[in-house]
């Protein structure tokens, strides 16, 4: 009888410890929880939220593997001492029981959850949840597991005693944030025309451009002096510090000569063109890092392919952030050179021959019509060009022959309706319901881009691959749609 009586002391006694341990624990973390949040919600407010991403989130993801890795190293001794502790004692007593062991999983666990609370921040106004974002994320996945790898030296020991998970947990947070900070692709301004002193330097330029063998290109470099002094001034293309410069100092305005100006900046361009692999005018993809290349240097476009793969709107903001810091400077370039650039190219240039699916807000993030599923839909893809190519919605939602009624309405100022296209139109079939996009009236030829030829909704990598670009005259295009109507630009 007194076995039996102190047995049961002793699990009662192992019971209630336990438990009590536990609490305590987990009163500690929530505390700690709800200070983290705090400070999360001033930081948020503080800072602008892209920004604060691209700088904090490697810094918060090596803080968070260093102090995983301390914890479930603690975890593994305890583990082992506890081990040795029953063979030696198999009846401890009060005195020699570990309640940590039943707390550190939990604890660990948590304390991850919260620093990844803590790091995250407020990304731009929507969040996306889709499959083409996780299926373009697999390069910036892999630039952060290599900065992770690097981190933390006991990777292996986490892996080999089941704490993957947190690992795990870590990179689920790189693939939501780098889902949208390294892969928007687009450039998305509204169009302004050139001014009269750039137009003048036409002749100029095309001279320079057909000696470096890019004279296809001659309105992106008028493009670029609109944005870099708007054809004014003794050093138009802003080219002084370019590495091209042998004849004047290189410094801001060190060039007082217009033509040589124009000389080193088309040759810098043309460099900056063929570092970034631009393989033709409709590249776009290519020629946006060809451009950010040329406010920043050459070495962000070896830098942008070696970390992203490409240019983004957002590593061009991390790219000038990291030189700040290291030239201790205030600024460094403009993050947004591209689409200051493209808003003075033409529709037809700017918007690219062919659709750049890596321009999410285009086809993902604004489509009225991805958010409704309806990839590979007309309606889908003429939305997507349309915003390609003017930067803006065309504010239709509809059936594809009620989208020139909408676009109207929405843009009466911009779009007329017509019954013959001009360049840059949208079109609606009266007979069969259908839209598209104008890119080209070449006297009775009619150059049309639509989508979804197989007549089904698809996922997003089948919408990709269901467009075509076809030439028609106007008649024939009237007898294909059984009439068709026009919304051409002003």
């Amino acid at each position: 009888m007194k076995d039996i009586k102190t047995k049961q002391k002793v699990q009662m006694i192992k019971t209630k410890d336990s438990k009590a341990n536990i609490k305590h624990f987990i009163k500690q973390q929530t505390l700690h929880t709800r200070n983290m949040d705090k400070d999360t919600y001033k930081e948020s407010i503080s800072s602008n939220a892209n920004v604060q991403a691209t700088n904090s989130i490697s810094k918060k993801a090596k803080q968070t593997f260093v102090e995983s890795s301390y914890r479930a190293t603690k975890f593994i001794k305890e583990k082992r001492n506890e081990r040795k502790f029953k063979k030696q004692n198999p009846l401890p007593n009060r005195n020699e029981i570990h309640p940590q062991k039943a707390s550190y999983i939990s604890k660990a666990k948590q304390t991850v959850v919260n620093k990844v609370n803590a790091s995250k921040v407020k990304q731009t106004s929507e969040k996306i949840i889709s499959t083409p974002v996780v299926q373009n994320t697999t390069k910036a996945v892999k630039t952060t597991y290599n900065v992770i790898k690097k981190s933390v030296s006991s990777i292996g020991a986490l892996f080999s005693f089941g704490t993957g998970i947190i690992l795990l947990l870590v990179l689920v947070l790189f693939i939501g944030t780098f889902g949208v900070l390294a892969q928007d692709g687009g450039s998305n301004s509204e169009i302004v025309s050139l001014s009269e002193e750039v137009i003048a330097y036409e002749n100029t330029i095309r001279k320079y451009a057909k000696e470096n063998d890019i004279e296809d290109y001659v309105s992106l470099i008028q493009a670029i002096m609109m944005q870099e002094s708007g054809g004014k001034g003794n050093d138009p293309m802003q080219s002084s510090e370019s590495g091209y410069n042998t004849k004047y100092p290189r410094v801001p305005n060190g060039i007082t000569e217009a033509e040589y100006s124009i000389e080193v900046g088309v040759k810098t361009i043309s460099d900056c063109i063929k570092k970034a692999n631009v393989k033709d005018p409709s590249d776009t993809e290519h020629i946006y890092l060809a451009l950010q290349g040329y406010n920043y240097g050459n070495g962000y476009i070896e830098w942008a392919l070696t970390n992203f793969g490409g240019y983004s709107k957002y590593n061009a903001q991390l790219f000038s952030d990291n030189k700040k810091q290291e030239l201790h400077v205030s600024g460094y370039g403009d993050p947004l050179y591209v689409d200051h650039v493209m808003r003075y190219v033409g529709i037809t240039f700017r918007g690219g021959t062919n659709p750049n699916f890596n321009n999410l807000e285009a086809w993902v993030t604004k489509n009225p019509y991805a958010k409704s599923g309806l990839y590979g839909q007309c309606t889908w893809f003429a939305w997507g060009r349309f915003y390609e190519l003017y930067g803006y919605d065309p504010g239709f939602t509809g059936n594809g022959w009620d989208c020139v009624d909408e676009l109207l309405a929405a843009h009466r100022d911009k779009f007329e309706r017509a019954d013959t296209p001009k360049a840059g139109a949208v079109f609606s079939g009266i007979g069969k319901n259908h839209v598209g996009i104008v890119l080209k009236v070449d006297g009775e030829n009619i150059t049309i881009q639509d989508g979804n030829y197989d007549g089904k909704t698809n996922t997003f990598e089948e919408a990709k691959t269901d467009w075509r670009t076809n030439t028609y005259t106007l008649s024939e295009l009237r007898r294909r749609y059984g009439g068709i109507v026009f919304a051409d630009p002003k």
